[in-house]
């Protein structure tokens, strides 16, 4: 199996740039995330592709014993250096997790499941690493809506974002940062791999694309309520089904192998 390292190498150098920035994307899912955590008090918690470690560290200062997880050694330099009370581990993702392996009762992947070449592996340790009746939480780019351009002048006036294709995978170059890229992998795809290592999905939340400001609704201008109603983040909520520790990585699917 191939590793990361060409996309870490993206990751370290855009570390300068990424960490300490707020993240837009929390704003819209805070809700359902800590709905699906729950009360994390003592709770063994797993912050999985934890970059620079705040969330780490707000589900720490909410009583959660938390291990993050990245694979950047220059992101999680600062997440250390920021955070001390969490523990930190480096880990290239592709590979699957650490091994002894570990148990959770809480597994978080807060925007990073799009960034990692190939997940066969990783999702199949998540399964086997997840306490019965524990939660992952994963959020990712909504595989339908996000980096879709926006056409102002459509049939009619109407304004839309242009879809050109859907199902296929596909690998996309993302600006931002200094530039990283992005999997793309149809909804269905993602589906597919959690039941077939046992995760049971129990919730999924579209949240709407909020202006980037703090703006009250009632003040938001047409293009902002259009630009709210599609979304360009999703999130998931699984549990562990029956039989799942120790399970093996279900076949390669397609582009993954």
């Amino acid at each position: 199996m191939a590793d990361g390292a060409e996309d870490l190498q993206l990751w370290d150098a855009a570390a300068p740039a990424y960490a300490g920035r707020a993240d837009s994307f929390y704003r819209r899912i805070r809700g359902f995330l800590w709905d699906r955590l729950g009360a994390v008090q003592d709770l063994e918690v797993l912050d999985l592709g934890c970059g620079d470690g705040w969330l780490a560290e707000q589900m720490r200062q909410a009583g959660a014993q938390v291990t993050g997880i990245d694979g950047s050694t220059a992101l999680l330099a600062r997440a250390r250096s920021w955070y001390p009370a969490v523990v930190f581990e480096q880990r290239d993702l592709v590979l699957g997790l650490p091994w002894p392996r570990r148990v959770f009762d809480r597994i978080v992947a807060h925007m990073v499941l799009m960034d990692i070449p190939v997940l066969d592996r990783l999702l199949a340790d998540i399964a086997a690493a997840l306490r019965p009746g524990g939660v992952f939480v994963f959020t990712i780019l909504h595989p339908a809506f996000f980096g879709r351009a926006i056409v102002d002048e459509g049939p009619g006036g109407q304004r839309y974002r242009k879809v050109t294709g859907y199902l296929g995978h596909e690998t996309r170059w993302i600006t931002s940062f200094g530039g990283h890229r992005h999997y793309h992998r149809p909804l269905s795809w993602y589906i597919e791999q959690l039941a077939g290592n046992g995760l049971v999905v129990t919730g999924m939340h579209e949240p709407p694309s909020l202006p980037h400001a703090e703006i009250p609704e009632a003040d938001w201008t047409d293009y902002q309520k259009w630009f709210a109603a599609i979304p360009t983040v999703l999130a998931i909520s699984c549990t562990r089904g029956p039989d799942v520790a120790g399970a093996s990585p279900r076949p390669c699917v397609r582009l993954e192998c």
